[in-house]
């Protein structure tokens, strides 16, 4: 029986491998929603690690804890604590900075629901 819980992992791992491949292959194309174009070869190399190699580290993580019983919590645990630091750099940059574009508040409100569950999850399987 599959529960919730892997269903989360299984959706949370697979979108994280794919913004982490699009970040990897595509850096300039995946900056582009923002206004960022960053050629010069040490921001590339940033893009490619922080957008696409640890995304992708974090959602096979992620997808093992769907798979592997003794690895949920771990990969419940990690998408709290990722998400939830995503989710409060990107709101206290709306109140320094100022209103990001509608995507981007997209990202915000997936980040704050993502945080959530794994945070419910994580309670719920004690």
């Amino acid at each position: 029986m599959i529960t919730a819980s892997r269903v989360f992992l299984i959706v949370m791992g697979l979108g994280f491998i794919v913004l982490g491949l699009n970040g990897l292959l595509n850096p300039l194309g995946h900056l582009a929603p923002y206004g960022l174009d960053y050629q010069a070869p040490g921001w590339m190399g940033e893009i490619r690690a922080n957008y696409g190699g640890m995304h992708i580290g974090i959602g096979v993580l992620t997808a093992l804890g769907a798979v592997h019983y003794a690895w949920r919590r771990n990969a419940l645990a990690l998408q709290l604590v990722f998400l939830g630091g995503l989710a409060v750099g990107r709101t206290l940059s709306v109140f320094l900075d100022g209103m990001p574009p509608t995507f981007a508040l997209v990202f915000i409100a997936i980040e704050w629901v993502g945080a959530g569950l794994a945070l419910w999850f994580l309670r719920s399987s004690n």
